[in-house]
Formats: structure tokens, sequence, C-alpha cells
């Protein structure tokens, strides 16, 4: 479990990182970050702080998604 810890620690830390420099991929390594963050929480039984996981989850896709038709409309 700590492994897991650590790895959702690191890809936490890398995909803000990555988001802050505007790269796609911080979308995806954010998003993995979150699922290991929810693993951890189940195996606690933490409900709230999954639903919460679930909700940033979202959040970000729906940024994602923002984010992709920005980019194609400046391409244009």
């Amino acid at each position: 479990m700590v492994v897991l810890e650590i790895l959702s620690l690191i890809t936490t830390i890398v995909g803000l990182y990555l988001l802050g420099k505007k790269d796609k991929y911080g979308f995806i390594v954010f998003d993995l970050s979150l699922i290991c963050q929810m693993y951890i929480f189940y195996t606690q039984n933490n409900t709230f702080l999954i639903f919460q996981m679930v909700v940033l989850i979202v959040f970000n896709t729906i940024n994602f998604v923002k984010w992709r038709k920005d980019e194609s409309i400046r391409s244009l």
C-alpha cells in the first residue's frame, strides 16, 4: 500500500506540473493519480473521499474537452 501511496503522490505532482505547462498528458497523469487515490480510499472505507475523487475526475475530463476544443479553434 505504501508503494501505491508514493506512486499517487508522484503522479499528482507530475500531473499538476504538466497541467501548468498546458501539456495534454497532464490530464491523463492527474487522472491516474486520482484513480490511485480512489483505490487507497476504497481500502480504508472512505466513501466520501472516493466520491470526491470521482467528482475531480469528472471536472478534469470536462476541462480536457474544453482545452481540446480551444486548441482546435486556435489552429484554424
